[in-house]
C-alpha cells in the first residue's frame, strides 16, 4: 500500500449561499413541498444553510496500489516459463475427448525430467475458457523481455469443429488440419491470425507445440510441420484422438532443437 498523499488547500472554500432559508413556495403545488420535519432529525435548529465559510487546511487521500499480477510475479523469479493448455472438453459429451489432457501431462514430464522447468515455472490451464487463454498468453508474452526462453503446449481441437444452435459440425469447406487453431472450452476459437499475431510479439526465444485434434476424422494418422519466425517457433501436430500416437519422442527432439538454438544465443 502507498503512502497517503495530503493535499494543501491554502484559501477558503465558501459554502454556497443562494438556497435560503424560506424559498419563495408560491408556484409550488402544495403535494410537493417539502414536510416540516422531513430533515429534522439531521440538521440544526437554527438555519437550514448558513453563509459562514468551511476553512479547509489539508485533504489526505489514500490511494491503494493494484495487486501484483501473480504470472508477472513468477516470470520475475524465472529466466523461462512454460504454459501447458489442456482440453478433453468435458462439458460437452458428445464431443468429448479421451486423451488431450494426457498428452499434455506427457508434455509437462518432459519439461520437468529433461529440460530442467520445475513445478514453480509451469503453468498448467485445464479446460479454460477463450477469455482465460487470451488474459495469460498476453500476460506472459507482454512479459517476454523478462525471460530468456517461452514453452507453449496445447492439447485439444484444432481447426474444423463449429458450435451452433443444433449441436456441434464440421465446418464447410477444405480444412486444413494443421492451422494454427485453439479451441477453448466456451468454443469461441483463438484463430491462427491472432494467435501468431501474440506469438510474434514475444521477445525471447519461443517454441509453441499444437498438438491438435481433427473433428470428424476418426482415421487421421500423425501429420506435423513447423514454421519459424525469427525468434519464434511453432510446431503444428495433428492426429485422431482413437490413435493417440506416443508422440513424446518427436516433442522430446523438437524441444532439444529449442534448446540447442537457446545455447547459441
Amino acid at each position: 500500500m502507498s503512502e497517503p498523499i495530503t493535499i494543501e488547500i491554502n484559501e477558503f472554500l465558501p459554502v454556497d449561499s443562494s438556497i435560503v432559508e424560506n424559498p419563495p413556495t408560491e408556484n409550488l403545488p402544495s403535494e410537493n413541498l417539502p414536510s416540516e420535519n422531513l430533515y429534522s432529525e439531521n440538521l440544526p435548529s437554527e438555519n437550514f444553510i448558513t453563509t459562514e465559510t468551511n476553512n479547509i487546511s489539508s485533504i489526505t487521500i489514500e490511494i491503494n496500489d493494484p495487486l501484483p499480477n501473480p504470472i508477472i510475479e513468477l516470470i520475475k523469479q524465472h529466466s523461462k516459463i512454460a504454459l501447458l493448455i489442456g482440453l478433453n472438453y468435458v462439458d460437452s459429451p458428445e464431443i468429448t475427448l479421451n486423451n488431450r489432457i494426457q498428452s499434455m501431462n506427457n508434455a509437462k514430464q518432459i519439461l520437468l525430467n529433461m529440460y530442467g522447468f520445475t513445478e514453480d515455472n509451469i503453468l498448467v490451464l485445464i479446460e479454460p475458457t477463450r477469455e482465460k487463454v487470451l488474459t495469460t498468453l498476453n500476460t506472459i508474452i507482454g512479459s517476454s523481455n523478462l525471460l530468456n526462453e517461452i514453452i507453449i503446449y496445447y492439447s485439444g481441437y484444432g481447426n474444423g469443429i463449429m458450435k451452433t444452435d443444433l449441436g456441434f459440425c464440421a465446418e464447410p469447406g477444405i480444412i486444413d488440419n494443421l492451422a494454427k487453431q485453439i479451441m477453448p472450452a466456451d468454443f469461441v476459437e483463438i484463430g491462427q491470425h491472432e494467435l501468431m499475431y501474440m506469438l510474434n510479439q514475444s521477445s525471447c526465444k519461443t517454441v509453441c507445440i499444437m498438438d491438435m485434434c481433427p473433428y470428424g476424422n476418426e482415421e487421421m494418422l500423425l501429420k506435423w510441420g513447423a514454421d519459424v519466425n525469427n525468434n519464434v517457433k511453432v510446431i503444428t501436430l495433428c492426429e485422431s484422438d482413437s490413435h493417440n500416437t506416443n508422440k513424446n519422442q518427436l516433442i522430446q527432439s523438437m524441444l532439444m532443437e529449442h534448446s540447442s538454438a537457446l545455447l547459441t544465443l
